[in-house]
């Protein structure tokens, strides 16, 4: 049976910044024993230290179910954060056991039991990246477009080390840069929290994008019982290989810090529609992840040409997000890969094409264009399987390389 690993957690201020860690001792392979993710919150020093460290561990459990290793946590943690951690790793050991094939333990020191104030106001801190999606959850709250329903945010959280490498923090200010105009315009606060935790649960990443970024909200759990982030795509359509929706999310909540996830009933142009009378909001838009300004939207790449697509559908042929036009070229030139996963995606920019009854040279270039993709196959274990060692043994940079130049290579 394969030693746990340990588990610790430290506090403290460092440089006007308070700085957190997990520190993990025991980790086998990779030639890694002990690990630390750290989370730097920038412009704030008075923190209380959460009573419980699940939000934590949580962002790390699918790390250690990757390596078959059971959590022992030296620490607190909840009933129920144990309980929906338990569910996370069964649940995911069932939709992927190749990447998942144990189903780990977390042993906390101690489970205490743990409740918000009985004074709570009971305000909510938001993810933001800058894109469609954590644009439309800010500005649906943070402006009540749903009335009553919408929680009272007390910030916006950018977290350095997602979207951006903790490398490349030129990158990452460029990007917030973006972001303020559309924070002042909703007078709300961005902080901004720095951490290397993807370099340790990122492992398990797209599936720990969520545990992650609730992790670095739950930072702010002693003055906010809601962590908000936004669902990248209508529940039930699958996207970028993750097929669930907000109900796998919500598994990274406990006793004390709610994970809740907005805009599971909207697509793209859904999102884009309901922003459409808000131009600061459309204009602070940052869609691009190839482009080589981290302030610009290139807007030929593939993530801006169907953005540009979705627009289209919700009758915004010039978002001012975008410094030229759409034009056939754009559709001309994208890249059809084989992936079922970039299929779907393309598709589910058709529908909402289709479904809205857009017409024009663009709409039947993309039919025609779409023709030729070959139909969605099943996968088999074993492709699985070499796509998830793919993901494990080569680095996300040499994916991203190949992922971009594979079709052209195929043409040759």
């Amino acid at each position: 049976m394969t030693r746990p690993i340990h588990v610790w957690f430290e506090d403290g201020v460092e440089k006007g910044a308070q700085v957190r860690r997990l520190i993990f001792e025991g980790h086998e392979g990779e030639g890694i024993s002990r690990a630390e993710s750290w989370w730097r919150i920038f412009g704030v020093t008075d923190l209380s230290v959460p009573p419980v460290l699940d939000s934590f561990v949580s962002g790390h459990v699918l790390w250690a179910a990757m390596n078959g290793q059971d959590l022992r946590v030296h620490g607190p943690m909840s009933h129920g954060g144990l309980y929906n951690m338990g569910q996370l790793i069964e649940i995911r050991s069932v939709l992927s056991p190749e990447m998942y094939p144990r189903r780990i333990s977390v042993i906390p020191d101690q489970v205490v039991t743990v409740a918000r104030p009985a004074d709570d106001p009971g305000l909510a801190v938001a993810a933001l990246s800058g894109g469609l999606d954590s644009t439309f959850t800010a500005v649906r709250h943070a402006r009540r477009l749903v009335g009553a329903a919408a929680f009272r945010l007390a910030g916006l959280v950018m977290v350095h080390g997602f979207d951006a490498p903790i490398d490349r923090a030129d990158q990452f200010d460029e990007m917030r840069r973006r972001a303020e105009p559309l924070a002042q315009w909703l007078e709300l606060p961005i902080y901004t929290v720095a951490t290397n935790a993807k370099l340790t649960g990122g492992r398990a990443w797209p599936q720990a994008a969520i545990p992650l970024t609730a992790c670095a909200l739950a930072q702010f759990s002693d003055r906010c019982a809601v962590g908000l982030v936004s669902a990248g795509a209508p529940h039930g359509i699958p996207r970028f290989g993750i097929s669930h929706g907000g109900f796998l999310d919500a598994l990274s909540s406990n006793d004390f810090f709610q994970v809740v996830t907005d805009g599971g009933g909207f697509g793209r142009a859904d999102k884009i529609e309901a922003l459409s009378c808000f131009p600061q909001a459309l204009a602070a838009l940052k869609v691009c992840w190839e482009g080589p300004d981290p302030a610009r939207n290139c807007g030929h790449c593939q993530k801006c040409v169907l953005t540009r697509l979705n627009f289209l559908a919700a009758g915004l042929p010039d978002p001012p997000c975008f410094e030229t036009p759409l034009e056939l070229a754009h559709i001309e030139r994208l890249d059809l890969p084989s992936m079922y996963v970039a299929r779907d995606l393309f598709r589910l920019c058709w529908n909402e094409l289709e479904s809205r009854g857009r017409t024009g040279p663009a709409v039947d270039l993309l039919r025609r264009r779409l023709a030729r993709v070959p139909p969605n196959d099943h996968v088999p274990a074993a492709l699985r399987r070499v796509g998830w060692l793919t993901r494990r043994l080569v680095p996300a940079k040499a994916r991203h390389v190949i992922r971009r130049h594979l079709p052209a290579w195929l043409r040759l």
